[in-house]
């Protein structure tokens, strides 16, 4: 992914809340390619709220940088799941920011409920 303008801050960085999305298209990617679509995810009646997050930055990004998000699931339980993300620079591989989310799995409702099985699944091939 490429930084956009409107994700600079005044000083030409990238703007601290701009990760976060950044972080989500890594682990919906994740999600996609491991198990399920987040959509598949939502429509089976369980959503993933983040229910903390931990950002560390490291070294500046900027407009139109090149931005490679990795987004990996690094524990589990039956009604959760955690991820950690590296934020490397395309062009000579700086670290520009570590992450970690973590996730509770709810129904519609907001009450806390398993993860499905082929989630389950994906997260003891990886973890």
């Amino acid at each position: 992914m490429r930084v956009r303008y409107a994700e600079t801050d005044a000083m030409g960085v990238g703007y601290h809340g701009a990760y976060l999305p950044w972080l989500e298209l890594a682990r919906t990617q994740w999600l996609r390619e491991q198990a399920v679509s987040y959509r598949e995810l939502e429509s089976g009646g369980t959503h993933l709220p983040v229910v903390e997050l931990a950002i560390r930055y490291r070294s500046p990004c900027r407009y139109d940088d090149e931005l490679s998000v990795e987004a990996l699931a690094r524990a589990h339980r039956r009604r959760g799941v955690a991820f950690s993300y590296r934020i490397v620079h395309g062009s000579d591989g700086r670290l520009i920011a570590t992450a970690e989310t973590r996730h509770a799995a709810v129904d519609t409702q907001g009450e806390i409920r398993e993860l499905p099985a082929s989630v389950l699944r994906a997260l003891a091939r990886t973890g």
